[in-house]
């Protein structure tokens, strides 16, 4: 084992995990998320990527991210065609079609909703623990 290979990681599936912001039996209806780095597998790391493989069999998918804000910026990539989502910044709501980026500045109010197609959903979010987000704050 060399110097650096503690940063070299594999992925775990999230299924037996707790999340903050979704709807666990709501999301996985829509497929597995994963997560691929966050401060649990390397620490001090300074991300967290997650990657939700999504199939929606009954359009439009279901709502399972409540309206949250972070203190930190985010991003969801969808990096393929073959989905249609919908998200809402702050008080607009955006509908868009794969390949798509959405940057999501700190403490800014926002929520995703697949409608249909299937594809990879990438989750970049900066440093932070999801307890500390404005869940809350945002939902007033």
């Amino acid at each position: 084992m060399g110097t650096y290979s503690k940063y070299i990681v594999k992925p775990f599936d999230w299924a037996e995990r707790p999340l903050i912001h979704h709807d666990r039996k709501t999301m996985d209806t829509l497929g597995p998320l994963m997560a691929f780095l966050n401060t649990d597998m390397v620490a001090g790391s300074d991300l967290n990527i997650f990657v939700h493989h999504i199939d929606v069999k009954n359009p439009p998918g279901p709502d399972y991210v409540e309206i949250h804000a972070h203190e930190v910026s985010q991003a969801y990539v969808f990096p393929q065609p073959g989905i249609t989502f919908e998200v809402t910044l702050g008080d607009e709501v955006y509908t868009v079609e794969s390949p798509a980026t959405v940057f999501i500045p700190p403490r800014l109010k926002h929520t995703v909703k697949i409608i249909k197609g299937s594809g990879i959903e990438v989750s970049i979010v900066s440093n932070e623990k999801y307890e500390q987000s404005l869940a809350k704050e945002a939902s007033e």
